[in-house]
């Protein structure tokens, strides 16, 4: 955990402005974990922007990591949590804090209390999944006024385990040429996300947080445009209908769709107009094959 940190830092530096500064406190003895790092990466980007949005005013965010034993009492006491031996990291703001009454719904997808054009609402959901689907859980601790703390809490390996370098093969092979992918995405953490990743893989990327500000700049390119790679859910326009502009203006578009949400009611018209669709989260070589093998075919 604390190499995904140390490696995010300038990446969150950036994304976060200057009337924001993060702060880290990284345990020396930190256990290791199982983990896919770009899915641990999107979780850390989600929440350091949630606690970004928190203090419009600018402030400090923390990073801290620490190891952590759970006996039963204690995971008796907490619906989450489990006995055993744990990685966490909790992410700290002095912001605005949290509602009493509606912190228990903060993790639902399309929950959200901020305004109709930032975001629809699913950055918590797909960090809370995530963090499900590596065994662990996420603690809040938030007051109105004073700020609110997050805790990643991930089970840790008995050993130190061997890098994977085998990922990383991969995606090598997958690399991109310069081709330009326009990305559509509202939850600004993950856009950045996949812009850095992209980029440093090869591709030129354009991004657009809605599908109006996506089809601006499609209309403004002199070079065209290689494929569209968009979430479903934006606000106002849907990714499905931008798709469905964009292939009118230029046929035969590779179009890549995601969403973090399983019950998407445009799965059945992604599935009738043969769309690729990625589930969210996916990981880097996920994303990267979709995107190589749309182009490829193109």
């Amino acid at each position: 955990m604390n190499t995904v940190v140390t490696n995010m830092k300038r990446m969150l530096d950036r994304l976060i402005g200057e009337r924001h500064e993060i702060t880290t406190d990284l345990a020396d003895d930190l256990k290791s974990l199982i983990a896919d790092p770009g899915h641990l990466e999107q979780v850390v980007v989600n929440l350091v922007v949630n606690a970004r949005d928190a203090m419009p005013e600018g402030g400090t965010i923390r990073l801290r990591t620490e190891n952590l034993s759970i006996s039963r009492e204690a995971a008796a006491a907490h619906p989450d949590a489990r006995p055993g031996d744990f990685v966490c990291l909790s992410i700290s703001d002095q912001g605005t804090g949290i509602d009493a009454n509606v912190i228990d719904r903060i993790f639902e997808p399309f929950f959200s209390t901020k305004k109709m054009d930032q975001g629809t609402g699913l950055g918590l959901a797909v960090a809370y999944g995530i963090t499900e689907q590596h065994g662990g859980w996420i603690d809040v601790e938030s007051e109105e006024g004073k700020g609110s703390t997050f805790k990643i809490c991930l089970p840790v390996v008995p050993a130190e385990p061997e890098r994977v370098e085998e990922e990383q093969v991969a995606v090598g092979e997958l690399r991109g040429g310069g081709e330009r992918i326009l990305v559509v995405e509202d939850e600004e953490g993950v856009r950045s996300l996949v812009d850095k990743m992209l980029t440093r893989s090869g591709y030129e990327v354009l991004s657009a947080a809605d599908a109006r500000e996506a089809f601006a700049i499609f209309e403004q390119q002199e070079e065209p445009v290689d494929l569209l790679f968009s979430d479903v859910v934006l606000p106002g326009e849907n990714g499905v209908l931008l798709a469905e502009r964009l292939l009118a203006a230029r046929p035969g578009l590779p179009v890549l769709l995601a969403s973090g949400y399983h019950e998407d009611e445009y799965r059945r018209e992604i599935d009738e107009q043969g769309y690729r669709f990625l589930q969210k989260p996916y990981s880097l070589p996920e994303l990267m094959q979709a995107i190589r093998e749309l182009l490829d075919h193109e």
